[in-house]
């Protein structure tokens, strides 16, 4: 099948990505600080022999959302922002500015100005931060998504801080991609204590000597945000270290483990809710674990299995079909095998799981 202008466009994305006056490396930005914190670490860390990690070799970096709203921002939200309110208008377009403090920054799409006080909201003053975000029709936007009202936080806040203009809400919108007309805005006050949270967010982040060091906050949520991430691979393996050997574990982290263990088999016993919470839980009993390389563990009523899974073999469907077209080729030469997975087994004594079962 052709792909002559999709070629075409693919390579012409490639010269078209922006350039930032600031090292992105060196901070966590406003859009990237309320994002799992582990692949945050690992691609401000990318190409570092020590604490980068590879990417996954099937990643694809997807560019179609990111030039759609560099695209309409540049060439619409811009001109037509400026066209209503002139001078009032800062930061924005050619006058747009990264603003850093330690290692948080940010980069408003623009900051309002001249405005009447309690107009835009109650409690409004003189400055309102405005932000563009164009939304693929089949989002659903009751409410502004969670990360980008964390990025107005911040961007409020660094420009609170570093210059005298004190935005105290900000404008959030999402222009429909297809239907540029329809346009939905989000007033969101800004609260000093979310913002101060994202500071010390960052510099966790930034001052982090090991992924370890941070929990897999994608994969704790539910893996949604897994499915865009470039390190799953990298992540899974820092996940799954079983530790080596067996270890013997004295009474107090024995009575530990049990603990969380009961925790763990309650949160399961209660639903999709608990779903988050069964996962860190478990992710601190396989860190605990892992530190004091115990793979098994047996006392205070409870027993906690921790071993490694082979992969299960699979088959390329991809390579199947190019092949099947091309000539009947034997399809075991496509034959692969799944990432090894670990298994973590927990159980309680019969006292427990009553008790579990009637608290759930």
């Amino acid at each position: 099948m052709s792909s002559i202008i999709a070629e075409a466009l693919n390579g012409y994305a490639t010269t078209q990505n922006k350039v930032w006056a600031s090292d992105r490396t060196q901070t966590v930005g406003a859009s990237d600080v309320g994002q799992c914190a582990r692949k945050t670490y690992w691609l401000k860390n990318e190409g570092d022999p020590k604490h980068g990690a590879a990417r996954d070799p099937d990643y694809t970096d997807s560019w179609g959302a990111r030039m759609r709203g560099t695209v309409f921002e540049d060439q619409f939200w811009v001109p037509a922002m400026r066209a209503r309110y002139g001078s009032r208008l800062l930061y924005a377009g050619k006058e747009q500015q990264t603003f850093i403090s330690g290692f948080l920054s940010a980069t408003p799409d623009g900051l309002l100005t001249d405005c009447i006080p309690n107009t835009i909201a109650p409690g409004s003053g003189y400055s309102v931060t405005v932000e563009c975000k164009t939304a693929d029709p089949r989002t659903n936007l009751s409410e502004a998504k969670a990360e980008n009202v964390y990025q107005t936080h911040v961007q409020m806040g660094l420009i609170r801080e570093l210059t005298a203009h004190q935005p105290t809400h900000s404008i959030l919108s999402y222009t429909d991609a297809s239907f540029w007309s329809e346009v939905k805005e989000f007033i969101i006050p800004f609260d000093p204590s979310v913002y101060e949270a994202a500071k010390a967010r960052a510099t966790v982040i930034m001052t982090a000597t090991d992924a370890g060091d941070l929990k897999p906050e994608g994969w704790i949520a539910g893996g949604r945000e897994c499915d865009y991430c470039p390190f799953t691979k990298a992540c899974g393996i820092e996940r799954r270290r079983v530790p080596e050997g067996d270890a013997v574990a004295d009474p107090q982290f024995v009575a530990e483990i049990a603990d969380l263990a009961r925790q763990l088999k309650f949160a399961e016993a209660s639903g999709e809710l608990a779903d988050k919470q069964a996962r860190e839980v478990q992710l601190e009993i396989k860190e605990r674990m892992r530190a004091k390389g115990l793979r098994r563990l047996v006392g205070d009523g409870v027993s906690v299995s921790w071993s490694s899974v082979k992969g299960r073999q699979s088959y390329d469907n991809k390579a199947i079909k190019e092949a099947a077209i091309a000539a009947g080729v034997d399809i075991e030469q496509f034959s692969t095998v799944g990432e090894a997975t670990d298994r973590l087994v927990v159980n309680l004594k019969p006292a427990d799981t009553i008790q579990t079962a009637t608290a759930a």
